[in-house]
Parts: C-alpha cells; structure tokens; sequence
C-alpha cells in the first residue's frame, strides 16, 4: 500500500516537470511578456486589490459626512434662540 502511494506521487511529480503548460501554471509564466492575456491579468489584479479600499473609504467617507452635518445643526440648535425666555426668582425657590 505504501508502494502504491510513492508510486503515485512520484508519477504524478514526473508528469508535472515534464508538462511545461501544467509547470508555468500563472498567465505571466504561460505567456510572457507584452502578451494581451499577461496585461488583463494584471489588470484584473489591480482591480480586485482596489476594490476593498473602495468601499472602505466610501463608508467612511459617509460616516465623515454624517458626523460632521450633524455637528453643524447640533450649532445651529445652540445659536438659536429659545422661543420663550424662563427666568429663575430666587424668592419663588425658597432657597
């Protein structure tokens, strides 16, 4: 049983060494270099790693833009003034 593993595995290493498709498994490596397949490829990839970026910064973008439009009312509810003026008597609380 043992035999039969090993057997296996080194056929199967043989067979990848031997097959240069299999080998160069990545489009750069398969095609080279100034190849139409090469160039999307790397494409692709810069598209995939600034997707995340993307959305993280547009969700904090928003959150920016939340927190600071609700600052600027919270100023503006402060620098108005109240509709009716409450004034405190020393006398009416007997303190």
């Amino acid at each position: 049983m043992k035999n039969r593993l090993l057997r296996g595995l080194f056929a199967g290493s043989v067979g990848l060494i031997t097959l240069p498709t299999i080998a160069l498994a990545c489009s750069v490596c398969l095609t080279g270099t100034n190849d139409p397949t090469a160039d999307a490829f790397n494409s692709s990839v810069i598209f995939l790693m600034a997707t995340p970026y993307l959305v993280v910064g547009s969700i904090t973008g928003w959150l920016v833009y939340t927190h600071r439009h609700a600052a600027l009312k919270r100023k503006q509810m402060e620098a108005a003034e109240p509709l009716v003026q409450l004034s405190l008597h020393q006398e009416e609380t007997g303190r």
